[in-house]
């Protein structure tokens, strides 16, 4: 009888990225992973002349491809997953041993069927490489997690997949900012946000190619307006 994994992991990877190769090796280490029973992972990549690079064959995953977009590729790969729990990563995260125990403990908590919503989610730090005032935007980015509710999605959201079903998934018409549409439908939704004790790396290259002052001020102003821009799509589907 094959068991259905409680955790499936979705990772969405953009054309011509090759980050997910190493964020697949991190996840190899994690005992459910090696394990093949408790734990899956689905890579959803696009249709491109750059598809994503292979993983290593001792890495077991699901591909699956389809047209370009992360809200569409998330969509995609949550339905081809089938796992009760998501954790939903950014191709370029690197969650910590830490993380990923969190991750697991995490999926064997949702068995009540009729237990409250809930998105958990990472404080996040960057990896070395970027200039070090990065180091302010992570402590920005969790701040304002911790006190405006406003994680992100390269910050790892653990849910369960009735509760995803619910929200309708990501809106593949929004556009850039799917993750903080998302998020702005879960609070309305009275979903509950909770905060994991560990933190996943993510990849500091935007402020390292374009520059940290620029790219720290074009992220505040797009967050403003993609905030504003939801909240007038809610305030119309309301109406």
């Amino acid at each position: 009888m094959e068991i259905q994994p409680s955790l499936s992991i979705v990772i969405p990877v953009g054309p011509g990225e090759t980050e997910h190769l190493q964020l697949l090796q991190r996840l190899a280490e994690f005992p459910a992973i090696r394990s093949g029973t408790t734990c899956e992972i689905v890579l959803s990549g696009c249709e491109s002349p750059q598809s994503p690079a292979v993983p290593p064959q001792e890495i077991d995953c699901t591909r699956i491809t389809g047209p370009a977009g992360r809200a569409a590729q998330l969509n995609r790969g949550v339905a081809a997953a089938s796992g009760r729990c998501l954790w939903l990563l950014h191709a370029d995260s690197l969650p910590g041993p830490a993380a990923m125990d969190r991750a697991a403990a995490f999926a064997a908590t949702l068995h009540d069927p009729d237990a409250p919503g809930v998105l958990g989610w990472f404080p996040l730090s960057f990896a070395p490489g970027g200039p070090p005032l990065a180091a302010l935007n992570a402590f920005g980015a969790n701040l304002r997690s911790r006190i405006l509710k406003l994680p992100f999605g390269d910050q790892g959201w653990l849910l369960r997949r009735d509760t995803f079903e619910s929200l309708g998934g990501f809106d593949e018409q929004f556009g850039l900012g799917e993750d903080l549409d998302f998020i702005h439908r879960a609070r309305r939704s009275g979903i509950r946000l909770c905060r994991q004790d560990a933190l996943i790396a993510t990849s500091a290259r935007r402020y390292r190619e374009r520059g940290w002052l620029r790219t720290t001020l074009a992220h505040l102003w797009l967050t403003l307006r993609l905030w504003n821009k939801s909240g007038r799509k809610l305030r119309e589907t309301s109406n």
